[in-house]
């Protein structure tokens, strides 16, 4: 079969397409054969080795995996894994970039037929991300006034329905007309901030006020500025840094202003909040399986072509998710 591999940390140009041989399922695990794997701002990291923990070398990129099962291990006792079955596979450590992977059944969620595997694989990562954000962190969304950054891209445009969904009202920004296209057809409103005056435009989208909520990935200057768009006693909540580049905020502002900074990490809810993290993930494939949810995959990447995937998706030249299809 054909993999991609990580030998050396570095530009997209690191990845390389490898053949292995397929594995088999090991006690308490399925062999897919993937259809879909999904392309995360994380897996950039991990590429770079800037990711919050080491990733080893050589390592497998890729931690959600489309396909259906082709062999059940020993001590698999769910009787919805079977042969023939289509799974989203989570693989918190890696493996979704090949053509065949196993998966531990713990991280097996069964799949309704009529999701197509491409979307379905932004269930995991993305879509249990915005459904967590949404409704562990900020809560009591009815009424609120939402600045969500990089509205257009995957994490984002989950964000930006759901929160829709749930009655706030939603100012999302991103950098190009087509973008804002994307993010008004959503049910956003649409703000450049590759702009200058972006903070003045978010606020005279919500009628000369501020915003109540700030959902920041972006870091650096985008996350300084943002402090200007959030009103006395707003929360702003951090759950990436795509720059690269360090955000500041004097910590005096936090006092004068009342603001209110929280953070989330994926990782941290899957580890000590399964429960939470499972329901989300539940509600996430209920709503994409009764239509409510769009998952726009404009972006198919064929397995030999993860470099070019890496460049797009570094360089801002997607929307939505990205997917390789091996």
């Amino acid at each position: 079969m054909q993999q991609v591999q990580l030998q050396s940390y570095g530009g997209p140009e690191v990845l390389n397409l490898t053949e292995t041989t397929i594995p088999q399922a090991g006690p308490g695990e399925v062999l897919i054969d993937v259809e879909a794997a999904g392309v995360n701002f994380s897996d950039v990291l991990r590429r770079r080795n800037t990711y919050f923990m080491p990733t080893p070398l050589p390592y497998v990129l890729g931690a959600e995996a489309v396909g259906q099962i082709v062999e059940v291990g020993a001590g698999v006792d769910n009787p919805a894994l079977k042969p023939g079955q289509r799974i989203l596979g989570i693989l918190p450590h890696g493996g979704a970039y090949a053509e065949f992977v196993t998966v531990p059944a713990q991280f097996c969620v069964p799949l309704p037929p009529h999701i197509d595997p491409a979307a379905a694989t932004s269930i995991f990562v993305q879509g249990s991300t915005a459904h967590l954000i949404l409704h562990q962190l900020v809560r009591d969304l009815e009424g609120k006034s939402i600045l969500v950054h990089a509205a257009a891209g995957g994490v984002g445009s989950l964000l930006t329905q759901m929160a829709v969904m749930a009655g706030a009202k939603v100012i999302g920004t991103g950098s190009s007309e087509e973008k804002l296209a994307r993010i008004e057809a959503l049910g956003g409103i649409g703000v450049n901030y590759s702009q200058p005056n972006w903070v003045e435009k978010v606020v005279e989208a919500n009628g000369g006020e501020k915003v109540d909520v700030v959902l920041e990935m972006v870091g650096g200057e985008i996350y300084s500025q943002s402090f200007g768009c959030l009103k006395q006693m707003g929360t702003m909540v951090v759950y990436g840094a795509a720059s690269g580049q360090p955000g500041h905020h004097h910590s005096e502002g936090f006092v004068d202003e009342g603001h209110n900074l929280l953070s989330f990490n994926l990782a941290y809810f899957i580890r000590d909040r399964m429960a939470d993290w499972q329901a989300s993930l539940g509600a996430v494939i209920g709503l994409l399986a009764e239509g409510q949810l769009e998952v726009e995959v404009r972006h198919r990447y064929a397995l030999k072509d993860v470099v070019q995937a890496h460049r797009d998706l570094e360089t801002r030249k997607t929307t939505g998710k990205v997917v390789l299809l091996p």
